[in-house]
């Protein structure tokens, strides 16, 4: 049966093999020091070798001061090039196009010194951290802007086809277009004219700085918490986003306070393809490649998002841990029956596997 899943489909310069792509997903497999070694590569190899189109790669921090956990990634550096470039190298030499996620974490990230602050728009700390924070200032932020693009330059010199900004999940971009983080009164509060200024300050800079790289910007189209962001924001926002030079946006939803513990919005007790109506919704209002994320168990049910014009492409995550040949099942090269992910969560934040697999995965030294 032919399945509008496996056509091409043009991103920016680059011609995707079908409408896959690996959700970033943050492994913890970078070693102390940041070093990058086997265990890390031999997993985006083994996912690039799933059959997505595109592996975005999970977030690389834009500065040691906005790591968002310790074993995380870095494009802060020149230094960070040799290890990006190997995983970069990695996925293109499986068939798959390699993208790189920038990110800050802000308020839910951890503290740079023995101070214990992290830094936001305001002085709000992340309900589930509790971590104070520092508000930062505008000359703090144009240096902030500076930072994201220096990341992309990194990106582009290790040889990935484009870079994702972290917009979603209650991280710093986030924390700016949230009513719940923003309380500013400057030219970077919601009140203004431009209540989107900083993460557009940082998608012109990238744009002017990488002009041939696909910019991608993933978003939380609402915070799932009273008074907090919803479609009525995050429509603007995406219109915006678009007309400043961003590629594709990556629909998904919730801060750290909506996407933790039992009544999580990613857990088994939503529906499934959870975001696919903001998708819709945001699809519908923008003029470029809409990708959606969560909860897309089964084939039939990516088709069907693609077919309905929720999105674009498909982001796929924790069920690719939970069965790798999910992708060639849908294809029709098996008969086996999919294999859900079971939604446990307890393979979130270190991704060796799923929890419920009797042998490790290939990939863990």
């Amino acid at each position: 049966m032919s399945m509008l899943a496996f056509t091409p489909f043009q991103l920016r310069n680059v011609t995707l093999k079908n409408r896959f792509l690996l959700a970033p997903m943050a492994t913890q497999y970078v070693e102390k020091g940041g070093i990058i070694g086997d265990s890390l590569i031999d997993y985006y190899i083994h996912m690039a070798l799933t059959g997505v189109a595109a592996v975005i790669v999970e977030a690389a921090a834009i500065a040691t001061e906005g790591r968002g956990w310790s074993r995380q990634l870095s494009a802060a550096s020149p230094n960070d090039l040799p290890g990006l470039s190997h995983i970069a190298e990695a996925i293109r030499e499986r068939g798959s196009i390699p993208l790189l996620q920038i990110h800050h974490a802000g308020r839910q990230g951890l503290p740079a010194d023995a101070s214990g602050y992290v830094v936001g728009p305001s002085g709000i700390p992340c309900p589930v951290l509790g971590r104070p924070v520092r508000v930062l200032n505008p000359k703090d932020i144009k240096t902030l802007v500076t930072k994201f693009t220096d990341a992309a330059r990194i990106a582009e010199r290790a040889g990935f086809a484009g870079i994702e900004l972290h917009g979603a999940h209650g991280y710093l971009l986030h924390q700016f277009v949230s009513p719940l983080t923003n309380k500013r009164d400057d030219e970077y509060g919601l009140k203004n004219p431009n209540p989107y200024r900083f993460p557009l300050e940082v998608v012109k800079s990238i744009r002017m700085a990488v002009p041939d790289m696909i910019l991608a910007y993933r978003l939380s189209a609402r915070d799932y918490l009273p008074r907090g962001l919803t479609l009525e924001h995050s429509v603007p926002l995406a219109i915006a986003l678009a007309d400043a030079g961003v590629d594709m946006l990556h629909v998904s939803g919730g801060m750290y306070a909506s996407l933790h513990g039992p009544e999580s919005i990613v857990g088994p007790s939503t529906p499934s393809g959870v975001f696919r109506s903001d998708a819709h919704d945001i699809r519908q209002a923008v003029r470029v490649p809409v990708a959606v994320v969560g909860k897309i168990q089964t084939p039939a049910l990516a088709e069907e998002i693609l077919q309905n014009s929720d999105a674009h492409l498909i982001a796929l995550g924790r069920i690719l841990l939970r069965d790798p040949l999910w992708i060639q099942k849908a294809q029709g090269q098996s008969d086996v029956p999919v294999r859900p992910c079971l939604l446990c969560s307890r393979c979130r934040y270190h991704l060796k596997g799923c929890p419920d697999d009797q042998q490790k995965p290939i990939w863990v030294k």
